[in-house]
């Protein structure tokens, strides 16, 4: 594994030290590059689109450093690197478990708060929220968003997809897009994909996921999202998702009114159904599908859908 000459060029400019040799490498909807510097640093180069998004990310993160939040520092961009793509390089941060020391639940959930918090500054505007929370979508005869490719596209295989699922959506999607509530910026992916653990001392990753949302609508993606892990699709169930609700309630010091529960409740429903056609789309049906077909209709009612 090698990095092309542009981003070998980039690491050696912005970071000081010439690259040595590259250690991991993954492609997906960016490239990510884990690469040794001739000083003995290890860093990890991504390489994406963005562009506004990717600015007010790279802003998001340096203000949850500032603020005491534990994430691999952004060293380097993001910087253009041609064809609408940008570059970063941020530290290596391979430590920690997918799963906290103590009680999950609410250890997220003061994540959240405190990420939440910190980043309340940080100039957000324009933010266009991630595809799997892009219910506000004007797209004509669609429950999912546009896509970024087919592949990524639920729709494709509609008519394989449970019609429940879509029902369900709907619903939550028709709540979600009722309420007025204002958007806060959080980090909408705070789970095992992106959370590692010490203990029960946090180490957030994938800046990314930043989300301009309302702070209800985060929370109920927190309640609903937190349990999935790599190569392991799944959903808490509604008493764990009430366990996370309730704690972000007490670290935040006030509860939700009776709108913002209800809109928190529509959101677990929203991205439950999401993820469960994505289960469709890259293979077939699994836990995610399981679980929403089964408590989807309590999901609404929570929701007032």
């Amino acid at each position: 594994m090698t990095l092309d000459a542009p981003v070998a060029t980039w690491v050696e400019s912005r970071l000081g030290a010439a690259p040595q040799g590259v250690f991991f490498e993954a492609r997906s909807m960016s490239e990510v590059w884990g690469v040794a510097l001739a000083d003995g640093r290890r860093v990890a180069v991504k390489r994406r689109g963005g562009g506004e998004r990717l600015t007010i990310s790279a802003a998001a993160h340096r203000a949850a450093e500032r603020a005491g939040i534990d994430t691999p520092a952004l060293l380097a961009g993001p910087d253009i690197a041609g064809d609408e793509q940008w570059l970063t390089a941020e530290e290596w941060r391979p430590e920690g478990a997918l799963l906290p020391e103590g009680d999950a639940p609410a250890l997220f959930a003061g994540l959240l708060a405190h990420l939440v918090a910190a980043l309340a500054t940080v100039d957000a505007e324009g933010l266009e929220p991630p595809p799997w929370l892009h219910y506000a979508h004007d797209a004509p005869g669609r429950v999912w968003p546009p896509p970024a490719s087919d592949r990524w596209d639920p729709h494709r295989i509609e008519a394989d997809l449970p019609p429940a699922l879509a029902v369900i959506a709907r619903a939550a999607r028709a709540r979600l897009r009722a309420s007025d509530l204002p958007p806060v910026l959080g980090h909408a992916d705070l789970n095992g994909l992106n959370v590692r653990w010490v203990g029960d001392r946090p180490i957030v990753h994938d800046w990314d996921s930043i989300a301009l949302l309302p702070e209800a609508v985060l929370v109920g993606t927190l309640a609903v999202d937190h349990v999935a892990a790599p190569d392991a699709g799944a959903i808490a169930d509604v008493a764990t998702g009430e366990r996370v609700i309730a704690a972000y309630e007490d670290v935040a010091g006030r509860a939700f009114d009776a709108d913002a529960r209800e809109v928190a409740w529509a959101a677990t429903a929203w991205l439950a159904c999401y993820n469960a056609a994505f289960e469709h789309l890259h293979g077939g049906p699994g836990a995610v599908t399981a679980q929403i077909l089964r408590d989807g209709d309590e999901r609404l009612a929570l929701a007032g859908a």
